[in-house]
């Protein structure tokens, strides 16, 4: 035992059956043997249930399980045994870091940090809750006492690039991850979350090498199997490719808009896509074979001619490796089932002249929808604006909002009864084609607007959660040609950013 585990376990009863145990579990534990490691640390806390070190690295073994509930009660349990132990405050933070209960993470560590000042990890896992909280300034005064005293602390030269990202220093944000990949080569996250940077800056040359990290960062395997080839752009003949979703609805909407580069190539696509989304797909693009993911996703070739496979997300790097690649002369790419879209429309009943506004207020985004997120109350201004008909486009259950705006300021967003938002992407879509223009934050709704040509506002975030598609200055997007982005004016609020778009809509509608 070190001279931590010996001051943690001073004040019970030692004996060196314990102490076999608790060696023999550390070392199964260190070993990566984790099933073999809790029976030996079981073992020693059936003699020594009071030590609180041993219910920490218990705690600790639970994590690296993904146990993180239980991770999070056996910190608990060890801070109760032995309140002055600063790792196991540390721990603690972690574990609730990676269920994004930030704010409880951040007094963990400060905590740990309160009873051993010159902690570097707790300094740095400080700082990264505070940038996942928004608070970046705060972030980065953590960051550097963290690496004044390690200077070569890679994970917290990569936070600091984390936190100057989103105060909006992309090229100080650039300069951290490099360091930190200069210092420790393999992290592929580091890698992942510069390519994100340099994607955000629209440098895509090196942005979508640096993004094929995500692979090894967010554990995507290749859907195909080990045995097909990832496609470089070379010809396949009478083959096919398989390209695989592997993010988010808005994400793999996005990446739709490679499929005409695809089909312009002669290539016989066979497109993975969450089933949501397959109908629509197979009507936009009738000459791909669509098939829809599974949960958890098959792994192996969905057909006998895949001769080769790539994750959708990659197909940027072979038709966009520079802005000067995306074309000048194409508009939605996405087709709505117009029938629907006609009959969604008359069902809204709108006057003579009246034009239909859909809008969309909300992120649901786990990691930093609340960067992206308004409430409806912020929309009450806007939705007064003549001559104009809002029309709900949020997924989820909005009633409750939709009554308290009518009761608060008098006015009335329509809402399609029986329509899924959600789930019925098919019919969200021709709700939304049946609109004459579309205002809404970044989510599903962006990406699904843009990609059928519906004339688009975007309101994007100043700092947390503005995402590369969007860039970082100017009011369009390439991949999307009908959306006009708004930009966030002060992070902290939207009341002046929906100020703005409110003028623009008065004097749009004369």
């Amino acid at each position: 035992m070190n001279r931590k585990q010996r001051r943690a376990a001073a004040a019970t009863p030692i004996t060196p059956v314990f102490v076999e145990a608790f060696n023999i579990g550390l070392k199964l534990h260190e070993a990566g043997r984790l099933d073999e490691a809790e029976k030996f640390y079981r073992k020693a806390m059936a003699i020594n249930p009071s030590n609180g070190l041993l219910h920490s690295n218990l705690g600790v073994l639970y994590y690296a399980q993904g146990r993180i509930d239980d991770a999070i009660v056996m910190q608990k349990r060890a801070i109760a045994l032995d309140p002055g132990l600063g790792i196991s405050h540390n721990n603690l933070g972690v574990a609730l870091n990676r269920l994004e209960r930030h704010e409880e993470a951040i007094e963990a560590f400060r905590r740990a940090i309160e009873i051993e000042p010159d902690n570097s990890r707790a300094l740095n896992n400080l700082g990264d809750s505070l940038t996942k909280s928004g608070r970046f300034e705060e972030s980065v005064t953590f960051l550097r006492k963290a690496l004044e005293l390690d200077p070569v602390y890679a994970e917290a030269k990569s936070n600091m690039g984390m936190a100057l990202w989103g105060m909006g220093d992309l090229e100080g944000a650039i300069a951290w991850l490099r360091d930190s990949i200069a210092l420790q080569p393999n992290l592929a996250t580091v890698h992942k979350n510069l390519g994100l940077v340099l994607l955000l800056k629209r440098d895509f040359a090196e942005g979508w090498i640096e993004y094929n990290y995500r692979l090894a960062a967010d554990n995507i395997p290749l859907r195909g199997g080990p045995a097909i080839p990832i496609w470089r752009g070379q010809d396949l003949g009478q083959g096919a490719l398989f390209v695989f979703s592997e993010q988010g609805v808005g994400d793999e909407i996005l990446y739709a808009s490679l499929l005409p580069d695809l089909m312009a190539r002669g290539i016989r696509v066979v497109w993975e896509t969450d089933e949501r989304l397959g109908n629509i797909l197979q009507r936009s693009f009738n000459s791909i074979r669509v098939v829809a993911r599974s949960t958890p996703p098959t792994i192996g070739s969905p057909a006998p001619d895949v001769v080769a496979q790539l994750p959708a997300g990659s197909l940027g790097q072979v038709f966009r490796p520079t802005v000067n690649h995306f074309p000048s002369d194409r508009g939605g790419y996405l087709a709505a089932d117009r029938a629907r879209s006609d009959s969604l429309r008359a069902g809204l009943g709108l006057a003579p002249g009246e034009k239909l506004i859909g809008m969309s207020w909300v992120s649901k985004n786990i990691a930093f929808g609340r960067y992206k997120s308004t409430t409806l109350a912020d929309w009450a201004e806007i939705m007064k604006t003549p001559g104009v008909r809002f029309v709900d486009l949020q997924y989820g259950d909005t009633s409750a909002e939709r009554a308290a705006l009518r009761a608060q300021f008098g006015v009335t967003l329509a809402h399609v009864e029986g329509l899924d938002l959600r789930d019925d992407l098919d019919g969200m879509a021709a709700l939304t084609a049946a609109c004459d223009m579309v205002i809404t934050v970044s989510n599903t709704t962006a990406h699904v607007a843009g990609a059928l040509g519906v004339p688009t506002w975007v309101l994007v975030p100043l700092g947390g959660g503005k995402l590369w598609y969007w860039g970082i200055t100017g009011d369009s997007t390439p991949w999307y040609p009908s959306i006009s982005i708004i930009r966030q004016v002060n992070r902290e609020e939207w009341t002046s950013t929906l100020r703005i778009a409110g003028d623009r809509l008065r004097a749009l509608s004369g």
